[in-house]
């Protein structure tokens, strides 16, 4: 997704295609999965043939940060957070 920014199901399977020998139901499961745990947007598009689902890339910097300092709190509790918290600090 990141190489082509947005897109309907068939869009990314295209792409993806020309790379390597995919199915067409293993892009759409993916791409409904990670729309589902917010590591995309999605939007509709009303056209020929129905109402299609576009997929564009969602900024998950934020997310993956918040998951690495849950993971970080819970291995290291206080303590591995004083000494992060000193870190940060050193490169401000």
């Amino acid at each position: 997704m990141n190489e082509i920014k947005e897109g309907t199901v068939r869009d990314v399977y295209r792409h993806m295609k020309r790379e390597k020998n995919i199915a067409y139901t293993t892009v759409s499961t993916t791409l409904e999965r990670l729309y589902e745990k917010d590591f995309l947007n999605r939007g509709e598009d009303t056209g020929r043939g129905g109402t299609r689902y576009v997929y564009s890339v969602r900024d998950i910097k934020p997310k993956i940060a918040k998951m690495f300092v849950d993971e970080f709190m819970s291995m290291f509790g206080k303590s591995g957070m004083s000494a992060l918290h000193e870190e940060i600090n050193k490169h401000e």
